[in-house]
């Protein structure tokens, strides 16, 4: 691992209290925390769950970012914090529902490093390197780019996509918190495919998003959990493929708190392959608060790599809802 991902080896002495997203992640796990490493258990149940039988890429990266917060030298003021790099790797082994693992993470220098995997020496699940005062390359720059400039450009040029049932992100019947986001394509001249969803227009957020959040601050959980998903959106409409989350990077700018009003955006930027044999999908985007003038200000970058998977895309056929919203997504991907 690099310097920001340094081999973890947890003591084990357990000095923190729970709140809510420390529970919601953990349950009853202990969480062993040493100033310097952290670990705790991580249950794959229901509460997780984004592809059928599948958890979220989202709950696995919002795990390692909450113990990443415990650490010692993780910064305890927004000056020293931002702007915030993470860098995942998934799918070094794959994780069902049921299935039960242990998120790691440790200091680094100028950051620090974490992995999710089901023992100790085994393949990792999910690896992350944080990066404190880290600008994260030009992702800024080029989400700004081809983002409009304010929300009154896009807010009568949204067409509404599916939904799961359980899904952490967009379930619409969960016995579990969850965002409970939509997602909709963008009717814009470009030629990339774009996808967004919002948060902080409609009241009961504060009974779904707004539940993931410490101290008034959204917790990144609900961000990157999100901002996959969209960015995923957007990687279906560029290949009519549904896919699986094998790298994603995200830059947080700022705190964003409870109340804001955010758009987050996905562009499908490049497809490779086939879908017979390997299919590779490229996208980026990012989240952008909307100001009391209603103009954009970009908040945080992302960009990521999804593997094409066929049994994923059947799946979406069958259980997304309602079912004439799916076959009108798959029309404007391209692929029925």
């Amino acid at each position: 691992m690099s310097q920001h991902s340094p081999e973890i080896s947890c003591s084990a002495h357990d000095r923190d209290t729970q709140d809510f997203v420390r529970t919601f992640l953990f349950g009853d796990s202990n969480v062993h925390n040493d100033g310097k490493c952290v670990r705790a258990g991580l249950l794959m149940d229901q509460r997780t769950e984004g592809w059928v039988g599948i958890p979220h890429g989202g709950i696995g990266m919002g795990a390692i970012m909450e113990l990443a917060m415990m650490l010692d030298n993780y910064p305890k003021n927004a000056g020293s914090l931002y702007p915030l790099s993470v860098d995942f790797r998934m799918g070094g082994s794959s994780a069902r529902t049921g299935d039960s693992l242990i998120a790691e993470v440790s200091e680094g220098e100028g950051g620090a490093g974490g992995i999710i995997s089901v023992a100790p020496d085994t393949p990792r699940y999910v690896s992350a390197s944080i990066r404190y005062r880290d600008a994260g390359s030009h992702k800024k720059d080029l989400f700004a780019s081809y983002i409009p400039d304010r929300f009154s450009d896009i807010e009568n040029k949204l067409t509404l996509l599916p939904y799961y049932k359980n899904c952490f992100v967009c379930g619409v019947e969960r016995s579990h918190p969850g965002l409970k986001r939509r997602f909709y394509l963008l009717d814009t001249k470009q030629s990339e495919k774009t996808v967004v969803s919002t948060v902080g227009f409609d009241s009961k957020d504060g009974e779904a998003f707004y539940l993931f959040q410490r101290n008034n601050i959204i917790h990144p959980i609900a961000l990157l959990a999100l901002s996959d998903e969209t960015l995923g959106w957007a990687g279906f409409m560029a290949s009519g493929s549904g896919g699986l989350t094998v790298r994603i990077s995200y830059t947080l700018y700022r705190d964003i708190r409870v109340g804001e009003r955010l758009v987050v955006f996905g562009r499908g930027d490049k497809v490779k392959g086939d879908i017979g044999s390997r299919l590779l999908l490229w996208a980026s985007g990012g989240a952008a608060a909307v100001n009391e003038d209603g103009i954009f200000e970009t908040v945080m970058a992302t960009s990521g790599q999804w593997l094409g998977v066929p049994e994923l895309t059947r799946q979406m056929k069958i259980e997304l809802m309602p079912k004439e919203l799916t076959e009108r997504a798959f029309r404007f991907a391209g692929e029925l």
